[in-house]
């Protein structure tokens, strides 16, 4: 049917007009009236998509007239009813194993791998026992204060034992703790040895306490050794304490104005720090100095270079005048007091 006049019916002019189920399309066509057509057309196969074409009809579990309902705080959540597209109905669901499954497995797995690395263990030890890699001596190097049997009852490492057994980090710590030890180094010598290695401390001087004990530059009390009386080394005396600073820096504040006398000699005169043979400080506001020829010398606690070139003055003074000084005092800033032998 054909319509040649401007007027179109409404059946015509609406997009959405269907005839016996095909879509109506104008003859006239063109421009925006087909494409709102195509539009609505894209739209409807879009919508047609998303909605199946044949829709199950859904009948309730136990019957006809039979429904169950979720009630929440009522009804358990493991028997909550969902639609079963292979049954067709609604069914309850037991609660899902997957994760209980994977925590097994890998529980399987940590035993797994746990047994075969305590296996590896046991068959490496029965192999090293086998090769007969057991302790049967300890080397002790670098102990001069300390003897090799202080070292050893330090350590107390058992003879016997299988030298991958043998804790070293542990040796080294015993080791460590004697007052002489500033570093050790504890190291397997295969088939059958131990090495200790030893790093002593230092001793700057003897501190006399009724024994001869040992100070490093640090202040540090070391305890007696034999080979402390064969060390030339200057004397500390008049100072007291107890036993228990064997071993630590308490006494390290009262010998310091001792041990910094030492090291200022050192620096400024080495063969006169030669000659010093003893430092007493049982004064607290000076330094009574002894010589190796039994001259005696007393300064402040503090020397400076001005007292050292003093006493240079004076000793050469009185060598050319052909006396020796017994005692020299230079706490006094414009004067010397000499006492002549």
């Amino acid at each position: 049917m054909h319509y040649q006049g401007t007027r179109v019916p409404l059946s015509e002019k609406n997009p959405g007009f269907k005839s016996a189920g095909i879509p109506f399309r104008s003859r006239w066509g063109g421009g925006r009236a087909v494409a709102v057509k195509e539009k609505k057309e894209r739209k409807i196969f879009s919508l047609s998509l998303m909605v199946p074409k044949d829709k199950p009809e859904v009948e309730p579990a136990g019957g006809v007239n039979s429904y169950s309902f979720y009630r929440p705080g009522v009804t358990p959540a493991d028997v909550t009813p969902s639609f079963s597209k292979t049954e067709n109905h609604w069914v309850t669901q037991a609660p899902s194993l997957k994760g209980a499954k994977w925590g097994g497995r890998a529980a399987a797995v940590m035993f797994l791998v746990l047994g075969l690395y305590w296996g590896k263990q046991r068959v490496t030890v029965a192999l090293q026992d086998a090769a007969g890699l057991k302790l049967a001596k300890v080397i002790v190097q670098g102990a001069h204060y300390l003897t090799e049997d202080q070292v050893m009852k330090a350590v107390s490492l058992p003879l016997g034992q299988s030298m991958f057994k043998l804790d070293l980090e542990e040796a080294g710590q015993k080791v460590r703790k004697l007052e002489w030890v500033d570093r050790v180094f504890v190291e397997r010598r295969l088939p059958s040895s131990i090495l200790i290695s030893v790093r002593e401390r230092k001793p700057a001087a003897l501190l006399d306490n009724g024994s001869l004990y040992g100070v490093d530059k640090e202040g540090r009390l070391l305890r007696p050794s034999a080979a402390l009386l064969n060390e030339d080394l200057p004397l500390i005396s008049g100072v007291r304490f107890p036993l228990e600073a064997v071993g630590t820096t308490q006494v390290a504040e009262t010998v310091r104005p001792a041990l910094e006398f030492f090291t200022f000699m050192e620096t400024r005169d080495p063969v006169t720090a030669r000659d010093v043979s003893e430092v007493n400080l049982s004064d607290p506001d000076s330094l009574k100095v002894t010589f190796i020829n039994g001259t005696q010398a007393t300064f402040n606690r503090v020397v400076s270079d001005k007292e050292l070139k003093r006493m240079a003055r004076v000793l050469s003074d009185l060598n050319e005048k052909g006396k020796k000084a017994g005692a020299m005092d230079f706490r006094y800033r414009d004067m010397v007091l000499v006492k002549t032998r």
